[in-house]
């Protein structure tokens, strides 16, 4: 099967969202969404064991001015896992959000993406639908992992194993810091609505091991095709454990017109780190398409 011909399941409409603060999602292509405000249209792309919840601490600001969608990617969330065996890149995940798009009529979008989703981001748009792009700590301007990592799939398994204690563990305010210490640096911020989130997201995440397995041995090639005239804002957090700077922040992978930005005290996750600063970094590189 060609890679433009990769379709998903259809999924079927839930009363509820499988993961917590999400409203029940819609679908198009085969993936979950939701969507918020109006205007032009602004896709959020979330990292491998997430969902499109890890954008609610920004949601609501960004959809006073654009029309929001936030997307399980497949596997993820409230998104059926992919029916193609083997590992999903990068790249299959942009062709599913290109046909996302479709089925929703949008020819271009403004991309917003972070960590694995950051990196999809760039490959979209190298598929010539963005309108700009911000890379919130983007995978894939690295070099090449040739092994899964170790924290991720540790992350992944507590999650799924914490299911049923979960409610309880993550109000307790020293735990909630201390399981996130790895991906944020202002651990304050990350509050019970953050942290149940992202835990039920990993538990959801049917497709980890497929979208995991897509990252090894690759890097992101295509910066050349990003057109000049499309915006590309690349932040990665002074202090990105995920991700750091000597073997995963390669400014060279990055397109040539793309502003670099290093934020002080933050780590992988600007969107829970600092939201307000990151709707704003957003808004900038919007502007810069419309100029």
């Amino acid at each position: 099967m060609g890679l433009a011909q990769i379709r998903f399941g259809r999924g079927s409409n839930h009363d509820l969202s499988r993961v917590t603060g999400s409203p029940p999602p819609k679908f198009a292509a085969g993936l979950a969404y939701e969507t918020a405000g109006s205007g032009e249209p602004l896709l959020l792309v979330h990292g491998v064991a997430s969902s499109r919840g890890a954008f609610n601490p920004v949601i609501e600001s960004l959809a006073q001015h654009y029309q929001v969608i936030a997307v399980d990617l497949p596997g993820h969330g409230d998104s059926p896992v992919s029916a193609r065996p083997g590992p999903l890149t990068p790249g299959m995940q942009a062709l599913a959000l290109a046909s996302l798009l479709d089925d929703l009529g949008i020819a271009r979008a403004h991309l917003v993406g972070n960590s694995m989703g950051g990196w999809v981001s760039l490959e979209l748009a190298a598929d010539q639908r963005a309108t700009s792009v911000t890379g919130l700590c983007p995978a894939g301007l690295w070099q090449p992992h040739t092994t899964r990592s170790r924290v991720l799939d540790f992350n992944h398994s507590v999650s799924v194993l914490a299911g049923p204690v979960t409610p309880i563990a993550m109000r307790v305010a020293p735990l909630r810091e201390y399981l996130f210490r790895g991906a944020v640096e202002r651990r304050y911020r990350v509050d019970y609505a953050i942290a149940r989130t992202a835990v039920d997201g990993q538990r959801a995440a049917a497709g980890f091991d497929a979208a995991h397995l897509g990252l090894l041995d690759a890097w992101f090639t295509r910066a050349e095709e990003i057109p000049t005239d499309v915006p590309v804002t690349v932040i990665f957090g002074d202090n990105d454990q995920m991700l750091p700077a000597d073997t995963s922040q390669i400014r060279e992978l990055a397109p040539p017109h793309a502003d670099w930005l290093v934020q002080p005290r933050m780590g992988h996750a600007p969107m829970w780190d600092d939201p307000e600063g990151t709707v704003a970094a957003i808004r900038r590189t919007t502007a810069r398409a419309a100029k």
